[in-house]
């Protein structure tokens, strides 16, 4: 004859919650595709003030070191790539945006998308990239490890010292050079102080003529020439870098050389470029983003600098000018540009 046992209670609770653990641990590691249901997926938002070559790079070192930190788009993170086209406006709407659309990172790029976050202070984690000097605006912070508690990022802070002495070694009897300046960005105002301290410390005179618009471009370049430079250094900032072309030509018109400092800018006709490797930059960013998403707060990682430039030089662009480049320059070149004729 067959016996059967019943349960007592305890017996019964306690096989139901051993069934109930099981299938808790279950449902939160595996989801009906295999992915952790409990794992969370950060959502960044890029926001770039104005399309460049800068910023193409630093999305793509940013992307490529998040997945050297070990990190999968998809699964650990999105990234959602927004261009404000220049326009202040636009930042802001964007910036209001983040506020209410679930981004857990906000990642800013260049120095008028940083101010505008700042200022609106939203304080989600903040990286940000293609920054000359982030202390141009006050509230940042007064340090490296002295700033504002949710946000980090990686600093360009270009110095001219290198730059004035390869125009010296190339143009012997240069003793005037000049630069426009976007008069409406924090960036520019900070380089173009480091450019006239630079120029003063190498005995140059440096002419500057300040811009407000694209439209103002070539005729302020034109303004330059005439003001007898011998060479247009031309600083970065956004309103620079996105017509540099119209610079050229009319430089080229008035043969004068022009030295500068992105590096596309070579292959637009720039003789000499000392340009930041922002793809490196990004890289050290996107470990700081990876490490904040690991759990460490932006207060504890101090802000980074990119501390690798390339000189890239442009031969044809160098003979055209008339402007000879010693073969001890040339030895130090990262990149030689020459035409195949």
């Amino acid at each position: 004859m067959l016996r059967f046992t019943i349960p007592s209670v305890r017996q019964l609770a306690v096989l139901f919650a051993s069934v109930l653990m099981a299938g808790v641990f279950w449902a939160c590691q595996k989801s009906g595709d295999g992915e952790e249901t409990q794992h969370k997926r950060w959502k960044l938002t890029m926001i770039k003030y104005e399309e460049m070559r800068q910023t193409e790079d630093a999305e793509k070192g940013f992307r490529s070191g998040l997945a050297d930190a070990g990190l999968r788009e998809g699964i650990d993170f999105e990234i959602v790539s927004r261009n404000a086209q220049g326009d202040i406006p636009t930042v802001l709407t964007m910036l209001d945006a983040v506020s209410v659309d679930g981004t857990d990172m906000l990642v800013s790029l260049q120095t008028p998308t940083l101010h505008a976050a700042v200022k609106r202070g939203a304080g989600i984690p903040l990286v940000f990239m293609v920054v000359a000097n982030p202390f141009v605006i006050s509230s940042v912070g007064s340090g490296d490890s002295t700033h504002l508690p949710y946000l980090t990022g990686v600093y360009t802070y270009t110095t001219f010292d290198r730059m004035l002495r390869y125009i010296k070694a190339c143009i012997p009897n240069v003793h005037r050079i000049g630069t426009l300046h976007a008069t409406a960005e924090l960036n520019s105002t900070f380089y173009k102080n480091e450019l006239l301290t630079a120029g003063q410390r190498a005995g140059l005179e440096v002419e500057l003529v300040g811009v407000q618009s694209k439209a103002s471009i070539k005729q302020a370049t034109q303004e330059l020439c005439d003001m007898g430079v011998d060479a247009i250094v031309q600083i970065e900032d956004n309103l620079t870098s996105a017509t540099f072309p119209t610079i050229m030509k009319v430089a080229n018109e008035n043969k004068v050389p022009v030295f500068s400092f992105v590096n596309e800018q070579a292959k637009q006709g720039a003789v000499m470029v000392v340009a930041p490797d922002y793809i490196r930059g990004a890289r050290t960013a996107a470990s700081y983003a990876a490490r904040i998403i690991k759990g460490q707060r932006p207060l504890d990682i101090p802000f980074g600098r990119i501390d690798k430039f390339d000189l890239i030089i442009n031969m044809d662009a160098a003979n055209k000018a008339g402007v000879p480049i010693p073969a001890d320059i040339i030895d130090q070149a990262d990149e030689v540009l020459r035409s195949d004729k």
